[in-house]
């Protein structure tokens, strides 16, 4: 189990990004979740304890606009962050794909699946986004359209085969 210490320290971490919010369904918890696989910020052991505070420090210093990787674009809301015209065309890309390959997950559990699997970023449905910088969106853009390529080329064959 966490130490109050250690509670407190997470918690902090997490105000410190703007993840806290008033009940267990925030951010934060979303964050412990992916990696420890636990749903209490309590329930922690002290490995799982380092590991979320090592995420939310790199996280801190991933979303900092001084770090040196990240490019900063006027387009964008957060500085070296997915641009909103690389979240539309993720978006769009989604949509086709579920329009080629019909599923059982909605678009948007499609693309949280993509950018975990693609990118290695936990991802949430309410803000998918949030920890993908410009660099990654473009790769993700890249494994989209590779993915409706694909799509579009199972269903031109299989058209053909039937006809």
């Amino acid at each position: 189990m966490a130490s109050k210490e250690q509670i407190k320290r997470i918690y902090g971490l997490g105000a410190g990004l703007g993840l806290v919010g008033k009940d267990r369904d925030d951010m934060l918890h979303e964050v412990v979740c992916g990696v420890t696989g636990k749903t209490s910020i309590k329930e922690l052991n002290d490995d799982d304890f380092r590991a979320v505070q090592a995420e939310l420090i790199h996280r801190m210093r991933f979303g900092c606009p001084d770090h040196p990787k990240h490019k900063v674009k006027k387009s964008s809301a957060n500085p070296g962050m997915a641009t909103s015209e690389q979240q539309k065309l993720c978006w769009r890309l989604c949509y086709q794909l579920a329009e080629l390959e019909p599923s059982q997950a909605d678009v948007g559990n499609r693309l949280v699946g993509a950018i975990n699997k693609t990118l290695g970023v936990t991802a949430s449905k309410k803000e998918p986004f949030r920890w993908v910088d410009q660099e990654q969106c473009s790769h993700l853009i890249e494994y989209l359209k590779r993915y409706v390529n694909s799509a579009k080329r199972k269903k031109r064959g299989g058209q053909v085969a039937g006809v």
